[in-house]
């Protein structure tokens, strides 16, 4: 019996099977963790990639704010990124009366109208990876506090075109700060012949340059053609098409395309077959005549019902600064060497043409530099194709100690005018600019233009908990 019982047979077994069991502990164990580690990961990705989505929805908002009044600021916004998986983002806004803001100046945004001028929004975006609703989506909030300034008057550009812009034949045109001579386009761009721009170009449609310098970028949303010898110094951009440079053509730094790149010489980096946003959208500005803001202003109201009374007027200004308000359809020609002498700031707004030739000269005889308005106030439904709303400065036309503005919703005509050149801004319709022209972009600012957007100083960001 004794024997018996000090036998050690099958104490092996036990000792493996226990083992196992250790082991299959173990093993489950590190399973286990190894799942949750990958859960963790793809938890963290997406949590990473709906933070990037948020922050997106805020950018988009701010960067739209400069073209945006009145109860559109108010709008909710929502977008999908291109990544992928795709996220999304659900953007929220609150609007305030006051800087800081408060609970008792919050807007309403039902009684918003465009002259509303709210001082403060706090802004808040909700980025999702992977499908809203999925089990397996994941969100995160962001929100920023911002303080709103006011855009008045004017564009941000040198020449603004709402349909096309065609340059031909030596066109230069200088910055007013470096190089911030910009042109934007909602059509397609142009630029031929030895032509000069201090500055970025910036098309909905394409565009098309030959022979000179960009001394910026070119962006455009449709395809970017480079040719004879073209030499942009910054990026150049095709949004959703190609970029083709011809042998000699250059781009200075960096080129993107939704498509191809093919020829010429990228100094910078190549990124092909990758399409991005276009070029931030801007609307033609809508610019009335509302004869109190120009009064505000300083200025002296001359109103005219026939085309003769308003030229002999212009032909011999009082001292002061002078609105000339000619309600006729007619046209206002100068020509013959003719000179109009001009003792202040002198605005024509018209309801029909301008038109200068042969060699007319416009003199400020004021010490310091005089500011001169042509404007064609936007009218809905204007029908362009009769040509009798159109802007024309020709044949050496000069512009002396004067900053031009000149707009009209529908054609600016300009070409050969003196060595110094225009200085100022031409907003249209469609701008053509021919024959040797030198343009000095300089800022102006309209009494009274109606608010066109607002530019956002951020105060905070910071990451929320999800509603």
């Amino acid at each position: 019996m004794i024997k018996r019982f000090s036998d050690e047979r099958g104490l092996a077994m036990v000792t493996a099977l226990l083992a196992s069991v250790v082991v299959l502990i173990l093993s489950v164990a590190v399973v286990n963790l190894s799942v949750h580690n990958s859960a963790e990961s793809a938890f963290d990705r997406k949590r990473t990639q709906a933070v990037d989505a948020a922050e997106a929805g805020l950018d988009d908002y701010l960067s739209s704010l400069t073209a945006k009044v009145g109860a559109q600021m108010c709008a909710p916004m929502t977008g999908t990124t291109t990544t992928t998986p795709q996220s999304t983002y659900n953007v929220s806004i609150t609007l305030y009366s006051t800087w800081p803001p408060d609970d008792s100046s919050v807007i309403d945004c039902s009684t918003m109208t465009d002259d509303t001028l709210p001082l403060g929004a706090l802004v808040v975006s909700k980025g999702t990876s992977v499908i809203p609703g999925s089990v397996t989506a994941v969100s995160r909030t962001m929100e920023t506090e911002v303080k709103l300034t006011p855009i008045y008057g004017g564009l941000g550009q040198a020449i603004f075109s709402d349909q096309g812009i065609n340059f031909q034949n030596q066109f230069t045109l200088n910055g007013y700060q470096g190089n911030d001579g910009d042109v934007y386009t909602n059509g397609d761009f142009a630029l031929n012949n030895n032509t000069k721009i201090s500055g970025s170009v910036y098309a909905q449609g394409s565009a098309t340059i030959s022979q000179g310098i960009v001394k910026a970028n070119v962006w455009a949303k449709m395809a970017v053609s480079l040719s004879s010898g073209i030499e942009v110094f910054g990026d150049g951009t095709s949004s959703q098409s190609s970029i083709t440079l011809s042998n000699n053509s250059t781009i200075d730094g960096n080129a993107k395309a939704g498509t191809t790149i093919t020829g010429g010489t990228v100094k910078g980096t190549k990124t092909q077959n990758s399409p991005s946003g276009a070029p931030p959208y801007l609307a033609l500005p809508q610019i009335p005549y509302v004869q109190q803001d120009w009064v505000n202003a300083g200025y002296q109201i001359h109103n005219s019902v026939l085309c003769a009374e308003a030229q002999a007027f212009i032909n011999a200004l009082p001292s002061g600064n002078w609105v000339v308000r000619v309600t006729p359809t007619c046209a206002l020609t100068w020509g013959n060497n003719s000179v109009v002498n001009i003792p202040g700031n002198l605005a024509i707004i018209t309801d029909g043409s301008i038109t200068t030739v042969n060699q007319t000269s416009w003199n400020a005889t004021s010490s310091s530099q005089a500011t001169m308005y042509w404007i064609r106030p936007y009218q809905s439904g204007l029908n362009c194709g009769t040509g009798a709303y159109n802007m024309t400065s020709s044949n050496y036309t000069n512009f002396n100690n004067l900053s031009l503005f000149v707009y009209t919703q529908c054609t600016i005509n300009f070409a050969n005018n003196n060595a110094g050149g225009a200085v100022g801004q031409l907003i249209g319709g469609q701008v053509n600019i021919t024959n040797q022209a030198t343009m000095n972009y300089v800022p102006i600012i309209v009494p009274g233009y109606n608010l066109t957007g607002f530019n956002a100083a951020m105060s905070y960001i910071r990451e929320i908990k999800n509603s």
